[in-house]
């Protein structure tokens, strides 16, 4: 049994402890101590100095590789994609810069975009009365298109209704039942259609934002059905690639379309994913991407989690 000796042995001995301590280092020791110290200080000031000369350069070599590299855009990208067409979809969030990117980008490479749709937040049902309306809403105009009817499991049934209204293997002219469907999607405040002369494409460019949100799990579920919408646009023609800025480590408060995309096994397998675009080098690798897609390849690029690598390969000349 413990009793109050052992405790007043420990409590002597600690003490004891604590002044042999205090006379070393005052007497002794404290020459040594003080020179370790300042040793120290000074090589981790060193340290610091030489890290942030590192970074002014690292920093200094990615801003003259994107100025090279957006000057360069249409000697790099030039003929790889001439007689394309490209139905460009923009997802909620996406930043405009990134958008006019990456329409330049693929002009230099020969492409025409032929439609722009912008995909509204509507788009991911709020509830299930919104789910409800959109099913409702997909059953007619999948009849109408042709399209199977939609499984009881199926949570996003108009994702085939866009893709097959503007995007085919065969493009051509949207077909009359096309049309309805886009106008009754339209009207329907799910999508906004910008097209001068509206024709089928025979690939998908779609371009991503940040899904922002306070509940991870609802944002995961838009970032997953937005990924889904990519997947049907590139099951109905030639091929797609998403394209978003998901940064190295991703963006604290929000979750990436992209990285859903890569996250489900099925979807990676098809679709290519970009996750740079804000960089010259990542709007690059959409046209590029896109002609890997043409040729039957799929590979998911850019500087984030889960690439296959930093750029897709460069189309022989």
């Amino acid at each position: 049994m413990i009793d109050f000796r052992y405790h007043l042995v420990s409590i002597v001995s600690i003490f004891m402890a604590l002044a042999v301590g205090i006379v070393l280092g005052a007497g002794p020791l404290k020459g040594t101590i003080g020179d370790t110290l300042t040793q120290e200080v000074t090589q981790l000031r060193e340290d610091r100095t030489a890290l942030r000369a590192e970074l002014d350069a690292a920093r200094k070599a990615g801003v003259a590789r994107d100025g090279m590299t957006t000057d360069a855009r249409a000697r790099l990208v030039g003929g790889t994609l001439t007689g394309s067409t490209v139905a460009l979809v923009v997802l909620p969030g996406a930043d405009a810069d990134h958008v006019d990117g990456v329409v330049d980008t693929l002009g230099a490479s020969g492409a025409t975009v032929v439609s722009r749709t912008t995909v509204d937040e509507s788009w991911v049902p709020a509830d299930d009365e919104a789910g409800r309306s959109q099913s409702q809403l997909a059953t007619e105009l999948r009849r109408s298109l042709g399209l199977p009817v939609a499984g009881a499991s199926d949570t996003a049934p108009l994702d085939d209704v866009l893709a097959a209204s503007l995007v085919a293997a065969e493009t051509g002219a949207v077909t009359d039942a096309g049309k309805a469907a886009l106008d009754a999607l339209v009207s329907a405040n799910l999508v906004d259609l910008d097209s001068a002369d509206l024709r089928r494409a025979s690939n998908a460019v779609v371009i991503g934002g940040l899904v922002k949100g306070d509940v991870v799990a609802e944002r995961d579920r838009g970032a997953n059905r937005l990924a889904g919408l990519a997947l049907a646009l590139d099951e109905a023609g030639k091929g797609a690639v998403l394209a978003s800025d998901v940064g190295v480590t991703g963006f604290a408060g929000a979750s990436s379309v992209v990285r859903a995309a890569r996250g489900d096994a099925g979807t990676s397998r098809n679709l290519s994913t970009v996750d740079d675009v804000s960089l010259a080098l990542g709007q690059v690798s959409v046209a590029y991407a896109l002609v890997q897609q043409n040729a039957g390849g799929v590979g998911q690029y850019g500087l984030g989690d889960g690439v296959s690598a930093a750029y897709p390969p460069v189309p022989a000349p």
